[in-house]
């Protein structure tokens, strides 16, 4: 549905209709392959580094540091 709602909009009326569709299609769908293989990819590695204690470690303090600057910059915004 996503194909027949959106695509159409960026097809020219004059370029022939079904090949050009038809390209765009899979050039989308290619791109869509690559970026979540890349993400199983990654996390598969995440899943990996986050046994390691060290690393729990700094993501917890990464996150907490995050944290505190958003709700710092929420309270300085507050006010």
């Amino acid at each position: 549905m996503f194909y027949l709602a959106a695509f159409p909009q960026f097809i020219s009326p004059a370029s022939g209709g079904f090949l050009p569709a038809l390209l765009l299609v899979v050039i989308h769908s290619a791109l869509n392959a690559v970026w979540f293989s890349l993400m199983i990819l990654f996390f598969g590695y995440f899943d990996r580094a986050n046994a390691n204690r060290l690393f729990q470690r700094v993501m917890r303090g990464v996150t907490g540091i995050a944290l505190l600057g958003f709700g710092g910059a929420l309270a300085a915004t507050a006010f």
